[in-house]
């Protein structure tokens, strides 16, 4: 199974457990507009209340589903009108008749006088736009408090911990000794195992915080005792909720071949 990229500046390899700041910015930028048009619908009352010339209508064309309902009025300058009227889902039938106001300006511009629609919208889409980019900014803060990042463990560190396993296990992209002599790991904190040895996982990390991943989804905390379904590929693992991840665990089917991994690893 290909590996995933760990080099930095493309996927980082905390990328399953975190939510990315683009969504925060993406669900402030709906809020806002939403607030504007929020803004805008209630200058539009603001307007109608103060400049909006009230008459009694009546209904010519129902309309439908998706068309608005066409009345006919006569203006106070005694110019007959046949428009089409907003009611925010008022059903009037052909014959009835409803007050209704229109812009002096321009008497085609008329809606239903009084309804609940015209001030029930933009309160709804205010409220929206303020929760959209509240809710994502808190669920962001508290997946970053959940998941705060990737921190491995030192090569050293790795080897110890799996060394005492009588199973097989490489690491991942091998080990190499740099300039001082220590343990350098190209694929830092990354062990492979082979799944039918996956409960070795929890009784070489006992007490550990160990979720199972599979097609770059987290699947859940992985509990002892359970069998990881064929959709895991990975296991990631921290010394508790809260904290950084440490070690991840790549799940093969088959033992690498000789020369896959350099030493140290057990086999």
């Amino acid at each position: 199974m290909p590996e995933r990229s760990l080099t930095p500046g493309r996927r980082k390899p905390d990328h399953v457990f975190t939510l990315r700041a683009e969504i925060v910015w993406k669900a402030l930028a709906v809020g806002l507009l939403l607030l504007a048009s929020a803004g805008y619908l209630v200058s539009r009352n603001v307007w109608f209340a103060n400049h909006g010339i009230v008459v009694t209508a009546e209904v010519v064309d129902a309309g439908g589903p998706h068309e608005p309902m066409t009345a006919r009025f006569v203006t106070h300058a005694g110019v007959p009108i046949v428009t089409r009227i907003s009611t925010g889902g008022s059903n009037f039938r052909v014959g009835e008749h409803l007050t209704v106001e229109y812009d002096e300006s321009d008497p085609t511009r008329a809606r239903e006088r009084d309804s609940s629609w015209n001030w029930g919208l933009p309160i709804g889409l205010a409220v929206f736009g303020l929760a959209m980019p509240a809710v994502a900014i808190w669920i962001f803060l508290r997946r970053r408090r959940e998941y705060p990042g990737w921190e491995p463990l030192r090569s050293s560190e790795i080897v110890r911990i799996f060394e005492v396993l009588s199973v097989p296990w490489w690491p991942a992209g091998g080990l190499s000794t740099d300039t001082t002599g220590g343990a350098r790991n190209h694929k830092a904190g990354c062990v492979r195992m082979l799944r039918r040895d996956q409960q070795e996982i929890g009784r070489v990390l006992p007490g550990w915080d160990l979720h199972g991943v599979g097609d770059g989804r987290d699947q859940g905390r992985w509990r002892a005792g359970q069998r990881l379904s064929m959709t895991v590929d990975e296991v990631w693992c921290r010394r508790g909720r809260g904290e950084p991840w440490r070690v991840k665990v790549f799940l093969v089917e088959q033992p690498l071949s000789p020369g896959t991994a350099a030493l140290p690893f057990r086999d």
